[in-house]
């Protein structure tokens, strides 16, 4: 019997490790703490394969678009076999903020935990931060480089820093 009950709680516990429910948070202006409607916040789940030679691809992304109020609610991902979500949250004029760094300076971020009532305080882009240093923040924040298919949203809003990365390029080559 008290084994049996090991088991139960050793299955338990495997099977709910890397399971997230769904969340709600708010989209917040750093400085003035109004919320920020039209915010897009991408979410993805990842799973690693392999031994040795070992690739990521992914599981699972949400994007979902803040309310008038600077609400969003993100659904959950149920899985014991993926990675803690990657959480990129972006809007025309703000720094991107990315669960894993800050910008400009790319130190780790430490204060984001998987929670209900998440507070997402966006920065100002601000004069002399470079949008090519941004550009490639950005595309690092979403995992660019895997299932952009599901990423289009964001991606899409994210277009004319682009191309302002490009013109930057291009005055410094000069």
């Amino acid at each position: 019997m008290r084994i049996h009950l090991v088991l139960v709680v050793l299955c338990a516990t495997v099977f709910t490790f890397g399971c997230y429910p769904s969340i709600s948070g708010k989209v917040i202006d750093a400085e003035t703490k109004q919320p920020i409607e039209g915010a897009i916040v991408l979410v993805e789940w990842t799973k690693k394969h392999g031994f040795g030679d070992r690739w990521t691809e992914s599981y699972k992304v949400v994007e979902v678009v803040s309310d008038k109020d600077g609400n969003v609610k993100i659904d959950g991902c149920y899985s014991p076999f993926v990675e803690p979500p990657d959480v990129t949250v972006y809007k025309k004029g703000y720094v991107a903020w990315s669960s894993r760094n800050i910008f400009p300076s790319n130190e780790a971020r430490r204060d984001f935990k998987w929670d209900s009532g998440y507070v997402f305080k966006m920065e100002h882009f601000k004069e002399g931060y470079s949008y090519d240093k941004h550009e490639n923040f950005f595309s690092l924040a979403i995992n660019e480089s895997i299932n952009s298919k599901s990423k289009r949203t964001i991606q899409k809003a994210f277009e004319w820093e682009i191309k302002m990365a490009i013109q930057e390029r291009a005055r410094h080559s000069r």
